[in-house]
């Protein structure tokens, strides 16, 4: 065998110390590299997880979002027909003409044996609760008129009284007509 001096075996120990050094770093740095490997691969999978259940939430607030615009379409076209509905009732309410002063003959009150007085019928509880001036029972403030059959104006009032009673908010009296012809023109004149 060949001589080997101590400095030799001590030279080989320090070279084979120094290789088990290294070759335990590298084993330590492959372990944690498999560590950080397992962990990066953990975190991918949770990542892929998270963005498939996004993607999923996605699709459903899409669908949702879909089912929405259809459903406003939907009401758009009701309200569109709702709207030409009310112009039409709009126009058929300016286009028909109301009676302002329409004059209305009892006929459990008609006498043909008496001439006819007009009496005018107003009731400003019943006007109020019309809301608008051009509903038909804002009238009732205005008054409605009525022709009644009788002797004299006093009978005319008193027929219409049981119709139209004065604890219900009614008011009743003759009526000033503008047309030297009406009956009431000729009772104030006589």
């Amino acid at each position: 065998m060949p001589d080997v001096t101590v400095t030799q075996v001590i030279g080989i120990l320090a070279i084979a110390a120094n290789i088990g050094i290294a070759l335990m770093i590298i084993i330590l740095l492959g372990e944690r590299s498999h560590a950080a490997w397992a962990r990066v691969g953990q975190q991918a999978s949770e990542l892929v997880m998270i963005r498939a259940q996004l993607q999923t939430q996605v699709n459903e607030a899409e669908a949702v979002i879909r089912d929405g615009r259809g459903d406003i379409d939907e009401l758009r076209k009701q309200l569109q027909n709702v709207e030409a509905d009310v112009a039409a009732v709009q126009q058929r309410q300016k286009d028909t003409d109301l009676p302002v002063g329409y004059v209305a003959t009892p006929v459990d009150v008609v006498d043909r044996r008496y001439r006819t007085w007009r009496v005018v019928v107003r009731n400003s509880d019943l006007g109020a609760e019309a809301g608008a001036l051009s509903h038909p029972a804002y009238r009732w403030i205005e008054g409605r008129y009525y022709d009644i059959p009788a002797a004299n104006m006093e009978y005319a009032i008193d027929a219409l009284q049981a119709r139209f009673p004065a604890r219900d908010g009614f008011t009743i009296e003759p009526a000033r007509s503008r047309e030297p012809d009406e009956p009431l023109a000729a009772a104030e004149a006589g």
